[in-house]
């Protein structure tokens, strides 16, 4: 009856300790664990030994002063970098904190590289010009118009052998006031002053087209910051108003927005105005001087009943003789004056 209980006690033991040690072998608890955790952190560290160091390089533009930082690969080649800095900004004052550091990228490679952000910073009133191995981040405000244009075709242009443009945020110069001019000719619209960017420039330009029927367009925009809220809608409300005239200007100056030309009638005039005021953003005001052509002016040539009954009446009283005294003399008309 109890033969077979050995049996029993090894099969429970079985059940029991197997999955135990193989939850030991994987949990690996007090010494075990620590030799592996050592293992694994050394392999992280090879790793990261094995993984190559950024190369960085930066110059960065401040008011009056440039400020170099970051490695060269040999003292030659820091030499060569200074003499870049000099042509590019002679009169600019410069602080070099770069350091002689091994494993650079091919020389003439990295020289070129830096050559040629030393020439985007050119365009930048303030910001800076960063290297990681062969890419490029840029960044700052631009000097003017035409430097922010020439530095963004700069950077969308050829680039030296290896180079990469990692990131680019040139904004364009600050307008303070932010002016913007439409003027209405007999023959053109002449378009003037700042615009916030170049797609604004690319709708102001197809909505001028839509709205006025003139065979020129002179477009003399420039890219500009400082466009306030709702700039974009004001500039349209107002050239749709510009278009209901003969002839005339608008101008935007901030949020100040000023109308003056002929309208063909004085309900065209009112009407204007009152589009104006009604449909610009809420943060603008206006001001209009408007003015409008007369139906008909007393005393024109086309009035001539004005100007005969009197003459005739002179007639009359005199049975048909000149009288005594003149004859009430006709009106002249602008044009006869």
């Amino acid at each position: 009856m109890w033969g077979f209980r050995p049996k029993l006690l090894l099969i429970c033991l079985t059940v029991l300790l197997v999955p135990l040690a193989m939850f030991g072998a994987h949990a690996c608890f007090g010494p075990c664990a620590d030799l592996r955790n050592a293992g694994a952190i050394t392999l992280i560290a090879e790793k990261e030994e094995a993984r190559p160091a950024a190369f960085i390089w930066s110059a960065t533009r401040i008011e009056s002063g440039l400020l170099l930082r970051g490695s060269v690969p040999t003292e030659e080649d820091r030499r060569i970098v200074l003499g870049m800095v000099k042509a590019h900004f002679p009169d600019l004052q410069v602080e070099d904190r770069i350091k002689i550091v091994d494993d650079a990228p091919p020389q003439e490679q990295w020289l070129g590289a830096v050559s040629f952000s030393l020439k985007q910073l050119t365009y930048l009133k303030r910001g800076s010009v960063r290297l990681l191995n062969a890419g490029l981040k840029v960044d700052g405000e631009a000097r003017s118009a035409a430097d922010y244009a020439e530095a963004k075709k700069a950077l969308t242009g050829p680039l030296p052998t290896g180079l990469t443009i990692m990131a680019e945020n040139i904004r364009p110069p600050i307008a303070k006031p932010f002016v913007f001019v439409a003027d209405l000719g007999v023959n053109a619209l002449s378009l003037s002053g700042s615009v916030p960017s170049e797609g604004s420039r690319k709708q102001l330009r197809e909505l001028s087209r839509q709205l006025f029927a003139r065979p020129g367009l002179d477009d003399r925009l420039e890219v500009a910051s400082g466009a306030p809220k709702g700039w974009d809608e004001a500039v349209a409300v107002a050239l749709k108003a510009l278009s209901r005239l003969e002839s005339g200007k608008i101008a935007l100056s901030g949020v100040a927005v000023s109308i003056e030309g002929v309208a063909p009638d004085k309900g065209t005039a009112v009407a204007v105005s009152y589009q104006l005021k009604r449909d610009l953003p809420a943060l603008f005001s206006t001001s209009e001087s408007i003015k409008w052509k007369e139906a008909s002016v007393p005393g024109a040539p086309s009035d001539l009943s004005a100007q005969m009954i009197p003459r005739i009446k002179a007639l009359a009283r005199t049975a048909g003789q000149l009288p005594k005294e003149a004859l009430p003399p006709l009106v002249s008309s602008p044009e006869t004056e």
